[in-house]
Protein backbone atom coordinates (compact mmCIF):
# COMPACT_ATOMS: atom_id res chain seq x y z
CA UNK A 1 0.00 0.00 0.00
CA UNK A 2 1.04 3.57 -1.04
CA UNK A 3 2.03 6.21 2.24
CA UNK A 4 -1.73 7.49 3.17
CA UNK A 5 -3.66 4.21 2.89
CA UNK A 6 -4.88 2.64 5.75
CA UNK A 7 -3.18 -0.25 6.18
CA UNK A 8 -5.50 -2.36 8.63
CA UNK A 9 -7.49 -3.27 5.45
CA UNK A 10 -4.83 -5.07 3.89
CA UNK A 11 -5.86 -8.34 3.44
CA UNK A 12 -9.50 -7.35 3.18
CA UNK A 13 -12.15 -7.44 0.19
CA UNK A 14 -15.47 -5.61 0.16
CA UNK A 15 -17.91 -8.15 -0.86
CA UNK A 16 -21.34 -6.97 -2.40
CA UNK A 17 -23.25 -7.13 0.76
CA UNK A 18 -23.96 -4.09 2.17
CA UNK A 19 -25.80 -2.20 4.92
CA UNK A 20 -27.37 1.27 4.81
CA UNK A 21 -25.08 2.94 6.32
CA UNK A 22 -22.33 1.55 3.62
CA UNK A 23 -20.45 -0.78 5.65
CA UNK A 24 -19.90 -4.03 3.52
CA UNK A 25 -19.19 -7.52 4.97
CA UNK A 26 -15.42 -8.24 4.41
CA UNK A 27 -13.76 -11.80 3.40
CA UNK A 28 -10.29 -11.81 4.74
CA UNK A 29 -7.46 -13.45 2.78
CA UNK A 30 -5.79 -16.02 5.24
CA UNK A 31 -3.76 -17.17 3.28
CA UNK A 32 -0.33 -15.89 5.14
CA UNK A 33 -1.23 -17.64 8.42
CA UNK A 34 -3.17 -20.83 6.95
CA UNK A 35 -0.62 -23.40 7.17
CA UNK A 36 1.44 -22.58 10.07
CA UNK A 37 -2.49 -23.01 12.01
CA UNK A 38 -2.75 -26.17 10.67
CA UNK A 39 0.45 -27.40 11.62
CA UNK A 40 -0.63 -26.22 14.88
CA UNK A 41 -3.51 -28.22 14.98
CA UNK A 42 -6.09 -25.21 14.34
CA UNK A 43 -8.81 -26.61 11.98
CA UNK A 44 -12.58 -25.35 11.29
CA UNK A 45 -13.60 -21.95 12.45
CA UNK A 46 -10.74 -21.03 13.97
CA UNK A 47 -9.14 -21.11 10.24
CA UNK A 48 -11.15 -17.72 9.43
CA UNK A 49 -9.79 -15.93 11.95
CA UNK A 50 -7.60 -12.63 10.36
CA UNK A 51 -4.00 -13.27 10.46
CA UNK A 52 -4.18 -10.07 12.85
CA UNK A 53 -5.00 -12.31 15.19
CA UNK A 54 -1.71 -14.61 16.77
CA UNK A 55 -3.51 -18.47 18.09
CA UNK A 56 -1.69 -20.60 20.08
CA UNK A 57 -2.71 -23.26 22.38
CA UNK A 58 -1.38 -22.91 26.15
CA UNK A 59 -2.31 -24.90 29.46
CA UNK A 60 -1.35 -28.32 30.84
CA UNK A 61 -4.37 -30.21 32.04
CA UNK A 62 -6.86 -27.50 30.88
CA UNK A 63 -6.02 -26.89 27.59
CA UNK A 64 -6.92 -22.97 25.93
CA UNK A 65 -6.51 -21.80 22.30
CA UNK A 66 -5.24 -18.55 23.24
CA UNK A 67 -5.73 -15.50 20.94
CA UNK A 68 -3.94 -12.22 20.93
CA UNK A 69 -4.89 -8.85 19.20
CA UNK A 70 -4.52 -5.57 19.20
CA UNK A 71 -8.86 -4.51 19.32
CA UNK A 72 -8.18 -2.52 16.01
CA UNK A 73 -11.01 -3.18 13.44
CA UNK A 74 -9.98 -3.80 9.75
CA UNK A 75 -12.24 -1.11 7.86
CA UNK A 76 -12.32 2.84 8.33
CA UNK A 77 -14.13 4.48 10.87
CA UNK A 78 -15.07 7.84 12.20
CA UNK A 79 -13.71 6.93 15.93
CA UNK A 80 -9.64 6.75 14.20
CA UNK A 81 -7.67 10.12 14.77
CA UNK A 82 -8.76 12.40 12.02
CA UNK A 83 -5.31 12.46 11.00
CA UNK A 84 -4.70 8.72 10.33
CA UNK A 85 -5.85 7.28 7.36
CA UNK A 86 -8.26 4.85 8.64
CA UNK A 87 -10.58 7.77 9.38
CA UNK A 88 -13.68 8.39 7.83
CA UNK A 89 -16.57 10.95 8.19
CA UNK A 90 -20.07 9.17 9.43
CA UNK A 91 -22.77 11.27 10.18
CA UNK A 92 -25.34 8.56 10.20
CA UNK A 93 -25.03 8.00 13.88
CA UNK A 94 -23.92 9.96 17.36
CA UNK A 95 -20.75 10.70 17.58
CA UNK A 96 -19.75 9.68 21.45
CA UNK A 97 -15.97 11.51 22.08
CA UNK A 98 -13.83 8.88 22.26
CA UNK A 99 -11.22 7.90 19.90
CA UNK A 100 -10.70 4.07 18.94
CA UNK A 101 -6.72 2.91 19.53
CA UNK A 102 -4.75 0.08 19.85
CA UNK A 103 -4.84 -2.56 22.93
CA UNK A 104 -2.96 -5.55 23.90
CA UNK A 105 -5.77 -8.39 24.12
CA UNK A 106 -4.60 -11.68 25.39
CA UNK A 107 -7.59 -13.92 25.32
CA UNK A 108 -8.26 -17.49 26.19
CA UNK A 109 -10.86 -19.99 25.05
CA UNK A 110 -11.17 -23.56 26.82
CA UNK A 111 -10.78 -26.13 24.11
CA UNK A 112 -13.77 -28.02 26.12
CA UNK A 113 -16.01 -25.95 27.08
CA UNK A 114 -18.74 -27.11 29.83
CA UNK A 115 -22.36 -25.96 30.51
CA UNK A 116 -21.83 -24.44 33.63
CA UNK A 117 -24.31 -21.00 32.57
CA UNK A 118 -22.22 -17.96 34.05
CA UNK A 119 -23.47 -14.21 34.37
CA UNK A 120 -21.03 -12.38 32.36
CA UNK A 121 -19.36 -9.80 34.08
CA UNK A 122 -16.50 -7.03 32.92
CA UNK A 123 -16.03 -5.92 29.53
CA UNK A 124 -14.63 -8.35 26.83
CA UNK A 125 -16.63 -11.67 26.80
CA UNK A 126 -15.24 -12.50 23.25
CA UNK A 127 -13.23 -12.01 20.76
CA UNK A 128 -15.02 -11.47 16.48
CA UNK A 129 -12.70 -13.01 13.81
CA UNK A 130 -10.70 -9.58 12.81
CA UNK A 131 -9.57 -9.08 16.61
CA UNK A 132 -12.33 -6.99 17.83
CA UNK A 133 -13.55 -7.48 21.23
CA UNK A 134 -17.15 -8.47 21.87
CA UNK A 135 -19.30 -6.59 24.98
CA UNK A 136 -22.22 -7.94 26.32
CA UNK A 137 -25.61 -6.65 25.84
CA UNK A 138 -25.15 -3.81 28.94
CA UNK A 139 -23.74 -1.04 29.07
CA UNK A 140 -21.79 0.66 32.04
CA UNK A 141 -23.61 0.97 35.61
CA UNK A 142 -25.77 3.81 34.78
CA UNK A 143 -26.03 3.71 31.26
CA UNK A 144 -28.75 2.47 28.81
CA UNK A 145 -27.23 0.21 25.82
CA UNK A 146 -29.79 1.18 23.76
CA UNK A 147 -28.90 4.96 24.00
CA UNK A 148 -25.23 4.02 23.25
CA UNK A 149 -26.08 1.77 20.09
CA UNK A 150 -26.93 5.31 19.13
CA UNK A 151 -23.24 5.99 18.91
CA UNK A 152 -22.49 2.95 16.99
CA UNK A 153 -20.29 3.97 13.63
CA UNK A 154 -21.63 2.53 10.42
CA UNK A 155 -20.26 -0.91 11.35
CA UNK A 156 -21.72 -1.24 14.18
CA UNK A 157 -19.11 -0.38 17.10
CA UNK A 158 -18.00 2.04 19.19
CA UNK A 159 -14.70 2.84 21.44
CA UNK A 160 -14.87 3.22 25.14
CA UNK A 161 -13.38 6.39 27.19
CA UNK A 162 -10.16 4.09 27.23
CA UNK A 163 -9.91 4.14 23.31
CA UNK A 164 -11.20 0.16 23.36
CA UNK A 165 -13.19 0.08 20.50
CA UNK A 166 -15.76 -3.05 20.68
CA UNK A 167 -18.99 -4.84 19.33
CA UNK A 168 -21.94 -5.32 21.27
CA UNK A 169 -24.15 -6.41 18.57
CA UNK A 170 -24.32 -7.44 15.11
CA UNK A 171 -20.80 -7.03 13.64
CA UNK A 172 -21.79 -5.57 10.00
CA UNK A 173 -18.27 -5.96 8.08
CA UNK A 174 -18.75 -9.78 9.28
CA UNK A 175 -22.43 -10.79 9.75
CA UNK A 176 -25.65 -9.07 8.03
CA UNK A 177 -28.44 -11.10 8.63
CA UNK A 178 -27.05 -14.57 7.60
CA UNK A 179 -24.93 -17.90 9.06
CA UNK A 180 -22.30 -16.29 9.04
CA UNK A 181 -19.21 -17.76 11.78
CA UNK A 182 -18.26 -14.40 13.57
CA UNK A 183 -16.31 -15.10 17.03
CA UNK A 184 -16.01 -17.01 19.59
CA UNK A 185 -16.68 -16.36 23.59
CA UNK A 186 -14.48 -17.15 26.01
CA UNK A 187 -16.37 -19.79 27.25
CA UNK A 188 -15.16 -21.69 24.55
CA UNK A 189 -18.46 -21.73 22.38
CA UNK A 190 -18.63 -20.01 18.70
CA UNK A 191 -21.23 -17.01 17.59
CA UNK A 192 -23.19 -17.10 14.57
CA UNK A 193 -25.56 -14.16 12.76
CA UNK A 194 -29.17 -14.63 12.68
CA UNK A 195 -29.70 -17.63 11.13
CA UNK A 196 -28.79 -21.00 10.85
CA UNK A 197 -27.37 -22.20 7.59
CA UNK A 198 -31.42 -23.45 6.05
CA UNK A 199 -31.71 -19.56 6.76
CA UNK A 200 -34.34 -19.95 9.28
CA UNK A 201 -34.54 -18.02 12.35
CA UNK A 202 -33.43 -19.98 15.67
CA UNK A 203 -34.80 -20.49 18.29
CA UNK A 204 -32.64 -19.71 21.16
CA UNK A 205 -32.19 -20.68 25.43
CA UNK A 206 -31.39 -18.14 27.87
CA UNK A 207 -28.07 -17.49 26.89
CA UNK A 208 -28.79 -17.10 23.29
CA UNK A 209 -27.80 -20.12 21.92
CA UNK A 210 -28.60 -23.78 21.02
CA UNK A 211 -27.38 -26.94 19.54
CA UNK A 212 -27.89 -27.62 15.74
CA UNK A 213 -25.75 -27.91 12.82
CA UNK A 214 -23.57 -24.78 11.77
CA UNK A 215 -21.61 -23.81 8.53
CA UNK A 216 -18.75 -24.86 9.98
CA UNK A 217 -19.94 -28.47 11.38
CA UNK A 218 -22.65 -29.14 8.68
CA UNK A 219 -23.45 -32.77 9.72
CA UNK A 220 -22.70 -32.92 13.80
CA UNK A 221 -24.93 -30.83 15.81
CA UNK A 222 -22.76 -28.10 18.31
CA UNK A 223 -23.66 -25.76 20.66
CA UNK A 224 -23.22 -22.20 19.75
CA UNK A 225 -24.52 -18.58 20.10
CA UNK A 226 -26.55 -16.56 17.56
CA UNK A 227 -27.21 -12.94 17.11
CA UNK A 228 -30.36 -12.29 18.75
CA UNK A 229 -32.90 -9.44 18.66
CA UNK A 230 -33.63 -7.72 21.92
CA UNK A 231 -36.05 -4.86 22.87
CA UNK A 232 -35.89 -2.11 25.48
CA UNK A 233 -37.83 -1.00 28.05
CA UNK A 234 -36.38 1.31 29.64
CA UNK A 235 -37.82 5.03 29.75
CA UNK A 236 -36.24 7.17 26.72
CA UNK A 237 -35.46 3.90 24.49
CA UNK A 238 -38.74 1.37 25.39
CA UNK A 239 -39.48 -0.21 22.12
CA UNK A 240 -36.02 0.36 20.59
CA UNK A 241 -34.66 -2.96 18.85
CA UNK A 242 -31.60 -3.99 19.23
CA UNK A 243 -29.58 -7.34 17.39
CA UNK A 244 -27.08 -8.61 20.18
CA UNK A 245 -24.52 -10.93 20.31
CA UNK A 246 -25.02 -11.87 23.68
CA UNK A 247 -27.97 -12.25 26.25
CA UNK A 248 -25.90 -11.47 29.50
CA UNK A 249 -24.93 -14.62 30.52
CA UNK A 250 -22.46 -17.72 29.30
CA UNK A 251 -23.39 -21.06 28.75
CA UNK A 252 -20.50 -21.87 30.36
CA UNK A 253 -17.53 -21.48 32.50
CA UNK A 254 -15.43 -18.39 30.97
CA UNK A 255 -11.63 -18.85 31.27
CA UNK A 256 -9.89 -16.48 32.92
CA UNK A 257 -8.46 -13.27 31.67
CA UNK A 258 -6.49 -10.54 32.90
CA UNK A 259 -7.02 -8.39 29.66
CA UNK A 260 -10.65 -8.42 29.61
CA UNK A 261 -11.78 -5.99 32.43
Amino acid sequence: MSPGQCLQTAATTATATVNTAGCAVLTRDTSACDAERKAAGFSGYWLKFSCRVKLSKVGGGTMYVQAEADGVPDYKSNYFAKTDPCYEAYTGGVQNPNQLAKKSYVVQFPVAPNMTSQVMMGAVVGLAVNGVPVFGNFAAPGDDIFKEAMTFDRCGAHPTPTSAYHYHSEPYPISQNDSNFIGVMRDGYPIYGRKDPDGSLPTLDATGGHSSVTVDSPTVPVYHYHVNEQTSTMAGTAGQKQWFLTKGSFRGTPAPCSTCM
